[in-house]
């Protein structure tokens, strides 16, 4: 396992650093040598390094240094196995189609699962870590923002299938769309209930 300070170091060596490191959405570019495992990594097209750990949580000890970042998103706490839900079944997936000037967020059970924002690239997240057997109350909420135009930004989430890396879902339990029409102010959130065997 090679630790993610040396695996950062390693990819972005000989390249100039122009975007940032974020670890469950939240901006960490000064970190100790860490060992990260389970994660999803992924890089935008502003050379941000973007990892999905469930189950860690990172917190910003000095915030004057990082007034400018992005609100954190935070990491589901670890749950006891009898309440754990699989990877692999519940996922998270975005469509955009040319939008600009939507930001939605996604909240699991009381917590804030993502912030996505126009241009971002397609998002496709296991939230298995943030379910729990039982019903589980899904929010998704339009942020208020500049006016929006172009096409529709849409948030998926259900229950689906991996197939070869193309993830598959045939009825998702939530379909939120934003479109330039809705204009900027944001808009209340919507609440969806899933239950999970």
């Amino acid at each position: 396992m090679i630790p993610f300070a040396l695996l950062t170091s390693a990819l972005l060596s000989g390249t100039a650093l122009a975007g940032s490191v974020y670890i469950n959405g939240v901006r960490a570019d000064l970190l100790p040598e860490l060992t990260v495992t389970n994660a999803t990594v992924r890089f935008d097209g502003q050379g941000n390094v973007w990892i999905d750990a469930p189950g860690y949580r990172v917190q910003v000890v000095q915030p004057a240094e990082y007034s400018s970042a992005a609100s954190p998103v935070p990491s589901p706490a670890p749950s006891s196995s009898s309440e754990r839900v699989g990877a692999g079944a519940w996922w998270l997936v975005t469509e955009d189609n040319a939008s600009a000037g939507h930001t939605i967020e996604v909240v699991v059970n009381g917590t804030l699962v993502r912030r996505i924002a126009s241009g971002e690239p397609q998002l496709i997240l296991d939230i298995g870590p943030f379910l729990r057997s039982g019903s589980n109350t899904v929010v998704v909420s339009a942020l208020a923002g500049p006016m929006p135009s172009g096409g529709p930004l849409s948030v998926y989430v259900g229950r689906g299938n991996n197939l070869s890396g193309t993830i598959r879902l045939d009825n998702p339990d939530v379909a939120y769309t934003r479109r330039a029409s809705d204009g900027g102010n944001g808009g209340g959130g919507r609440h969806y209930t899933l239950t999970v065997p």
